[in-house]
């Protein structure tokens, strides 16, 4: 028994060094209610860490258990774990896990190889972030579908983010810029999905007439940054972004963060949600499916000009042509 208890400790330790190459001690401290000494006690295995601060540890550094003690589960599906958080009321925990997300990106970011992948029919946080009228519309349709709030009370006026979380948006867009590398695969339909939604809400009085030509313009603003970045291919941090256009659709927006120690695969559930993994395995899976998916996409950073060209144009159109004007 002895044996096999130093054995998960020592996989443990190995895990922990792993995920966190620098600073190690210093990021169990921020964690974790110990002393430096410890801290290093438990590093050098002079002291087991407890079950109480592995199952701490382990939820913030996204380390599974299972693999530490060779529990191998039938079902693939295990892997992932569903992360909803209660848009209706800010809690400490949700600004937690946005803290920790965001310095595992930028873990990730040390790594030269370090590449962020998604394949989206849904703008990606960090793109809707760099528009807030339009992420404040995703977050509209989370409450009106999932949320508390009654329709009569919903409106988009009162859909607000707190200023506690917003802190921590603009740490996540300086984050993703990091990333060495970033690949968008966009579905064809993902604007036209937007517009329409955006033109439902405004149907059931939900968004005003004055809010729909700030939408509506925002929109036209977003389809410039877009047109940017396959324009530039790359961040302002001079990373590369490599934008492509699916002749495929997909369900739903699958998205994954790889580097040499750090894996996190999401799949988007309940427009702001995700089954969340950070199993090697998974995220191999998921960007393999997204480099797969290239073949049948077409590249418009910064060489395909006509299929470039052609995609905004029949973006603009269908918002000149659909959204609703009051």
């Amino acid at each position: 028994m002895y044996n096999k208890e130093k054995n998960l400790q020592e996989k443990f330790i190995s895990l922990l060094k792993e995920k966190i190459p620098r600073h190690l001690a210093k990021t169990l401290m921020e964690i974790l209610p110990l002393e430096k000494e410890a801290i290093y006690k438990r590093l050098r295995g002079d002291v087991s860490f407890s079950f109480v601060e592995m199952a701490t540890l382990s939820t913030h550094l996204g380390i599974s258990l299972d693999n530490i003690a060779d529990i191998v589960s039938p079902y693939r599906s295990q892997w992932y774990h569903l992360h909803i958080r209660d848009y209706n009321e800010l809690k400490p925990i949700d600004l937690n896990m946005s803290y920790n997300y965001i310095k595992v990106i930028n873990l990730a970011a040390d790594d030269p190889d370090s590449e962020f992948g998604t394949a989206m029919n849904m703008l990606p946080l960090q793109i809707s972030l760099l528009h807030y009228p339009i992420y404040r519309v995703y977050l509209l349709k989370w409450m009106y579908q999932c949320g508390k709030t009654t329709k009569d009370k919903l409106t988009y006026s009162n859909t607000l983010v707190p200023e506690a979380e917003r802190k921590t948006y603009q740490l996540f867009l300086e984050a993703v810029k990091k990333i060495k590398r970033t690949v968008f695969i966009w579905d064809r339909s993902f604007f036209r999905s937007l517009i329409n939604d955006i033109n439902y809400f405004y149907s059931i009085r939900i968004i005003s007439p004055k809010e729909m030509e700030m939408l509506r313009q925002e929109l036209s603003r977003l389809l410039n940054t877009l047109e940017h970045f396959a324009d530039y291919g790359e961040y302002d941090t001079g990373n590369k972004v490599e934008t492509y256009i699916s002749n495929l659709a997909f369900d739903t927006t699958y998205t994954y963060l790889s580097s040499e120690n750090i894996n996190v695969s999401m799949n988007n559930a309940y427009c702001l949600g995700a089954f969340t993994s950070t199993e090697k395995d998974a995220c191999k899976e998921i960007k393999n499916w997204i480099q797969g998916l290239k073949k049948s996409s077409s590249l418009i950073s910064g060489v395909s000009q006509y299929e470039k060209i052609a995609f905004f144009e029949k973006q603009k159109s269908y918002l000149d042509k659909n959204f609703i004007i009051p």
